[in-house]
């Protein structure tokens, strides 16, 4: 197939040549080259910067749709404008047959709106009255002049009028115009041109027309007129106040789920190890431990959750609510560490003090995990059947006499290695089971495995007291997509979750949007 070059220089028939053949990059340009002109006809009939530009881009979209319909591609320029002048036209029909429209041609007090960004609600207001006293004849070739770099060629060419023709609308409509308000027109127009991120905004639009979405601009084309009229229908106010409401509720529940959900995993992290610990003075410990941070962390994400509805309710500034949770946070992990660190050395005085055989842990999973290792320990299997070197299954496993003769040098730990590994230390391909332990799937005191579960585990899908992985449960859980007590990752969900992307919890911190904490 033939690739023909897109430049600024290629002419409208050309361009469209390539975008009836379906050439994205074609209509970008297309966009590009017309999208002041098709928005300044949208805003002469509508009068209204932001609702312009939304009617321009249903516009190009419907030219997209419609794409094969142009049968004289010289004169694109015009159908589109002709495109974007009906779609305004029904617009305004709309608009003026709802009875709750009077809210909607208020000045608009909400900050983000394209148009705002470079012209103040204040000013389009004082430009429409003045320009919405001339008549459309008059008004659009003004509006057009302004906004394609005072063209007189280009607007004759966009209402296929004679440059002669256009030249007497302007001096008609530059002298109806008020002489007080002339100056601002001018600069307000030149000002409201349609940003570099219109063109991006239209072609994000075709890729979810081309999955079969059919999207609807409020109040544009007939395809939309029943979504565009229950859209003209609400007012900005109840919008707000619905969305006030909703992120108010869905910011409580999330909080309360992450708390919920960071709690249950913080809980299992200590009790875990409680469960398996060798001795019941060690497991008594351990389980006093996790209790005691299970109902500090509790009440603290309570208390923040409070505090952050208190904040909100009283139109407190979403910095300072953003500088108490960061705070809360910090305090909150800094808490978790000292108890992990206090308690880390009782385990160790523990151990000291307490030989293994003398008080044995009772708990029932700790029974049962000793009943296994009894019928492993000491032993030694290696199959003889082997696949790429490696031993089917592998089992080593230290004596008993050794592990607890309280030498100073105890023998070294042994290493099983194989496709299926058991031991003091296991590499295992598929399976690996011991103190440390290496594989697919690795259970263990030290796991790491693309699925992993252990006291400290690192893995694709990590469970336990540490976990770390692209998804990750536990006490402390770091990853991709977090869960735990305290959850740091792209996405978490905790007791204290601190995110880039999305964060729920008792205490959320996020770069784009946390719920149930400050953003």
């Amino acid at each position: 197939m033939m690739t023909v070059a897109i430049d600024s220089a290629s002419s409208d028939a050309a361009l469209w040549q390539l975008v009836c053949g379906d050439d994205r990059q074609a209509f970008a340009e297309v966009v590009q080259r017309h999208q002041s002109a098709v928005a300044a006809v949208a805003y002469n009939a509508c009068g209204d910067l932001t609702l312009s530009e939304d009617i321009a881009q249903e516009a190009f979209g419907a030219a997209w749709r419609q794409r094969s319909a142009l049968l004289d591609p010289s004169r694109l320029r015009a159908w589109l404008c002709g495109t974007a002048r009906n779609l305004a036209k029904n617009v305004v029909r709309r608009t003026r047959r709802s009875e709750s429209l009077d809210a909607q041609t208020e000045p608009a007090t909400m900050a983000c709106e394209p148009a705002d960004e470079a012209v103040s609600r204040e000013e389009q207001t004082l430009v429409w009255q003045a320009l919405e006293e001339i008549p459309e004849t008059y008004r659009e070739p003004l509006i057009l002049f302004h906004r394609e770099h005072q063209s007189v060629a280009e607007v004759a060419m966009t209402l296929e009028l004679s440059p002669d023709a256009v030249k007497q609308r302007l001096s008609r409509g530059r002298d109806l115009l008020r002489e007080q308000v002339a100056e601002l027109v001018e600069r307000t127009l030149r000002g409201s041109r349609p940003r570099a991120g219109f063109t991006a905004a239209v072609m994000a639009g075709l890729t979810v027309l081309s999955a079969g979405t059919k999207t609807a601009v409020a109040g544009t084309g007939a395809v939309a007129a029943g979504a565009g009229t229950a859209a003209l229908k609400s007012s900005p106010a109840a919008a707000l106040a619905s969305g006030a409401t909703t992120a108010g509720a869905t910011g409580l529940l999330g909080g309360l789920f992450g708390m919920f959900a960071g709690l249950a995993g913080g809980w299992f992290g200590t009790w875990l190890p409680a469960q398996l610990a060798p001795t019941n003075r060690e497991r008594q410990h351990l389980s006093r431990v996790g209790r005691r941070m299970l109902i500090v962390s509790a009440l603290a994400s309570l208390l923040l959750l409070i505090a952050i509805w208190m904040s909100v309710s009283m139109n407190r500034p979403g910095m300072q609510i953003a500088a108490v949770t960061i705070g809360w946070f910090v305090l909150f992990q800094g808490y978790v560490w000292t108890e992990c660190f206090i308690a880390a050395r009782a385990v160790q005085r523990i151990r000291s003090e307490t030989p293994t055989d003398s008080d044995r842990n009772s708990a029932p999973l700790a029974v049962a995990m000793h009943r296994v290792a009894n019928q492993w320990e000491g032993r030694v299997y290696r199959s003889s059947a082997t696949l790429l070197g490696r031993p089917l299954i592998d089992i080593r496993v230290s004596t008993p006499s050794s592990m607890s003769s309280g030498s100073s040098n105890p023998p070294p730990r042994e290493k099983a290695c194989g496709w299926i590994a058991i031991g003091d230390r296991a590499d295992g391909v598929l399976l690996a089971i011991g103190g440390v332990a290496r594989g697919f799937i690795a259970m263990g005191g030290v796991a790491v495995g693309v699925i992993s579960l252990g006291g400290l585990s690192l893995g694709v899908l990590s469970f336990g007291g540490v976990a770390v992985g692209a998804v990750a449960l536990g006490g402390l859980g770091l990853g991709g997509i977090a869960f735990g007590g305290g959850a740091i990752g792209w996405q978490a969900c905790g007791g204290a979750a601190l995110a880039w992307d999305v964060a729920v919890g008792g205490g959320a911190v996020a770069y784009h949007a946390a719920f149930g904490g400050g953003a």
